[in-house]
């Protein structure tokens, strides 16, 4: 007997036990496991782009905060007692048992707003007796885990307002355009009736019946006290929603980048103002419609807080209706050709190394490096130019001779420290093309090394704190710390070249902005003019433009400078300006140099001056272009201690450039003065008069036939300092003609190795040797 009993409470025991722990662990987690929509939402959590869950529906994930007006609205239409039952209202139960009884049928089940939450996560279940006793128990076990305020969150996102719309905020933005707390108590309680009955929301039918539904309820709420007559009145008197409103979609590209970053079915809070990014997409789109008339289809945008290092405006690509204009394509993620975007980078690398002072002459003449030929742009040669005129005009020859300088090996290093990702050949892939769109860049990792270099010269210490863009455009994630890469003094210059207004005058399109504030910007272009940059850069902000075609088609007229610069500038006029960067006199040092070459001034420069340079100025060379020339008492001619009297020369400084220098840089520089000429009778001292200009010494030549199968000719040519000297021109030491002024010679050589010989009137030689393939 004892046996048994003990036997029965043993097993009451075990089954309590079980339906303990059945109870404690019946409520599934999470409650829900439908898919979400992905949302994007600005710094102040304004709504920016949404994709569809997918299961097809407007799910937005759980909401942050249920309104104030939405959780009186919904608790008095729904379950007047929710704050006060543990779950279950057993009154409410008993009243609507004896109306199904009056009935003859179900017209009230009795539920609370949590019985209701536990039927919405089991899809589909009979509204049976039995089904009605497992919500209850569910019911409870919700109500211990969860208080009040995460039950009706749970609620708010997962009842159904009609159609595929499913959670308080999807139905706020489809039927109302707007989020949650921005709702009217009419709007308001116009979703609160929805969940009830859904089908209702339908555009043109059962208005009368959703408005009866509405109007009670807010009726209701006046009797309660939650609203006046006045507002309850105004609020009868609104409209219905009608069709469903578009959910917004002002940042799509961004969107799909949050996706891709592992971020579907979330929402993510991003750091990009709202306003802002309209005004972007409305400019961007606007210049768009013009630019589509020469078929160019597609534009990128993106804007930086270079104190905060985050993303303020992402414009991906323009809205272009053209289905298969490529309007899809991130263009701020891909990677392009870079044109001429990185010798803003070069310039400042040469300086801070102590290669180049900020207006050292550079040569800009015709260049060839193993079949290698740049060309600037406007197909001229200045002879010698200013380094820092060089960058503000982006002359294509200075360029290529600087990187030349430099070394390939150590600019590609420099360049990687600044995290350009897609730079990710070795250096001799790429050569001495690096500089001019040999190497693709995105305009992601471009901005951020431009704001690298804002940052910098914002503040010494800054970089190395915060120097690039935050992960992901979130809120949340951390910045990424980055080694100073960059000198501030050196920057100082590269930003006064790039700030400069002189900037090319043979094109047209920012002059507009010449009176705007102080802006230091670089614009690209791309071989084939298949891609047009411009970065801006302030103290405040960077902006980054990209304009072209994704699937690499060129148009004519599409430059940097006449597509992407006016577009840089017209949002600018849209940003907050604060003072230029302070000058960093504490890294700069005072030094000496030639006015007229750039060089550190040598003891014979005519005129020098005196500027703060980078530290590694002392580095660089004397200036190499003064030297000093013998002169007859009146300064006309050149004399020599063979044929005057020492007694009566007159030893002078004389700027004297290369030969091929001078010959395109006097045509430019009316202030240049040639040698003088010798006296007659006297000897000329050893300084050479002549210089090739193409082919150089060992130079290999190919040369192709003519359509006729002639073989063609190669044109050799040689500047003379002298344009009224006559050069007289032998091939393999046979005469084969002479040249006056412009020293051009058409030659058709054998296969093989030559030697042309060249003799000006006065005797002068210069011989080299090249080979025909």
């Amino acid at each position: 007997m004892k046996f048994k009993n003990y036997s029965k409470k043993l097993l009451f025991y075990l089954v309590s036990s079980i339906l303990i722990l059945w109870f404690v662990f019946s409520l599934e987690n999470p409650l829900f496991k439908d898919p979400n929509s992905t949302i994007i939402t600005d710094s102040q959590g304004r709504l920016l782009s949404a994709r569809i869950a997918d299961d097809g529906q407007w799910r937005f994930p759980e909401i942050d905060l249920v309104p104030t007006k939405f959780a009186k609205a919904i608790t008095y239409f729904e379950d007047e007692y929710f704050y006060l039952h543990p779950g279950i209202n057993p009154i409410s139960i008993l009243r609507a048992l004896k109306q199904n009884i009056q009935s003859g049928k179900i017209v009230s089940g009795g539920s609370t707003l949590t019985m209701q939450t536990i039927r919405l996560s089991r899809k589909g279940k009979s509204r049976s007796i039995i089904e009605k006793l497992k919500e209850a128990i569910l019911s409870l076990r919700l109500e211990i885990s969860n208080n009040k305020s995460g039950i009706l969150k749970l609620y708010a996102s997962h009842a159904p307002f009609g159609g595929n719309v499913v959670g308080l905020e999807a139905a706020s933005w489809r039927y109302f355009g707007r989020r949650p707390s921005q709702l009217s108590w009419g709007e308001i309680c116009t979703l609160a009736v929805l969940p009830n009955a859904p089908a209702l929301i339908y555009p043109g039918k059962n208005h009368e019946k959703l408005k009866a539904k509405r109007d009670r309820l807010l009726n209701k709420l006046y009797e309660k006290g939650e609203i006046d007559n006045e507002t309850c009145e105004l609020a009868k008197a609104e409209p219905l929603p009608g069709s469903p409103h578009r959910i917004p979609s002002i940042s799509p590209h961004l969107l799909d980048r949050i996706i891709k970053d592992g971020k579907k079915g979330k929402k993510t809070t991003t750091t990009i103002n709202l306003s802002l990014q309209e005004k972007v997409n409305k400019i961007v789109n606007n210049y768009h419609s013009v630019l589509s008339q020469n078929e160019i289809h597609n534009i990128a945008a993106i804007v930086l807080d270079v104190e905060k290092s985050t993303v303020l405006a992402y414009t991906g690509n323009s809205n272009c209706p053209e289905v298969n204009s490529g309007r899809n394509v991130d263009i701020i993620t891909s990677p392009r050709s870079t044109g001429s975007i990185l010798k803003p980078f070069l310039y400042t690398f040469m300086l801070q190394d102590g290669e180049i002072l900020p207006n050292t002459l550079i040569p800009d003449i015709p260049t060839q490096y193993t079949g290698y030929a740049p060309k600037n742009f406007d197909k001229t040669y200045d002879g010698a130019v200013l380094a820092s005129e060089a960058l503000a005009r982006s002359l294509n020859i200075p360029a290529v001779r600087m990187l030349r300088n430099y070394g390939i090996e150590n600019f590609y290093h420099q360049l990687k420290k600044l995290d350009f990702k897609t730079i990710d050949k070795p250096a001799n892939h790429y050569g001495l093309s690096i500089i001019l769109g040999g190497a693709e860049a995105t305009l992601w990792d471009l901005s951020n090394a431009y704001m690298n270099m804002a940052q910098t010269l914002n503040n010494d210490d800054f970089v190395s704190k915060a120097s690039y863009i935050k992960n992901n455009l979130s809120n949340t994630n951390h910045v990424l710390g980055k080694p100073k890469v960059l000198d501030i003094g050196a920057l100082w210059w590269t930003f006064e070249a790039l700030s400069s207004l002189n900037r090319p005058w043979q094109e047209t399109g920012w002059q507009e902005f010449e009176s705007s504030k102080k802006i230091a910007w670089k614009t690209g272009t791309s071989f084939g003019h298949r891609d047009g940059w411009a970065i801006g850069m302030t103290p405040k902000h960077v902006v980054g433009i990209w304009v072209g075609n994704a699937d690499g088609e060129g148009r004519p007229g599409l430059t940097g400078l006449s597509v992407a610069a006016p577009i840089l500038f017209k949002i600018f006029k849209n940003l907050e300006y604060i003072e230029w960067f302070e000058k960093p006199k504490w890294d700069l040092v005072p030094t000496k140099v030639c006015k007229k070459s750039g060089y550190l001034a040598s003891d014979i420069c005519e005129e020098s001056e005196e500027i703060l340079a980078p530290k590694n100025s002392v580095k660089t060379s004397l200036c190499p272009f003064h030297k000093i020339i013998n002169l007859d008492k009146d300064k006309q001619f050149r004399v020599s201690s063979n044929c005057y009297s020492v007694n009566e020369m007159n030893s002078v400084s004389w700027f004297v450039l290369p030969p091929v220098q001078e010959w395109y840089f006097k045509k430019k520089n009316p202030f240049y003065k040639p040698l003088p000429s010798f006296k007659m009778g006297c000897q000329q001292e050893l300084l050479t008069n002549m210089a090739v200009i193409y082919p150089k010494n060992h130079t290999q030549i190919f040369i192709p036939r003519e359509i006729d199968g002639k073989m063609g000719k190669a044109v050799f040519e040689v500047v003379h300092r002298n344009e009224e000297k006559t050069i007289f021109w032998h091939l393999n030491n046979v005469f084969i003609g002479s040249t006056f002024k412009t020293h051009r010679m058409e030659i058709a050589p054998v296969y093989g190795k030559h030697t042309m010989t060249l003799v000006d009137e006065d005797g002068e030689t210069i011989s080299w040797v090249f080979n025909i393939l």
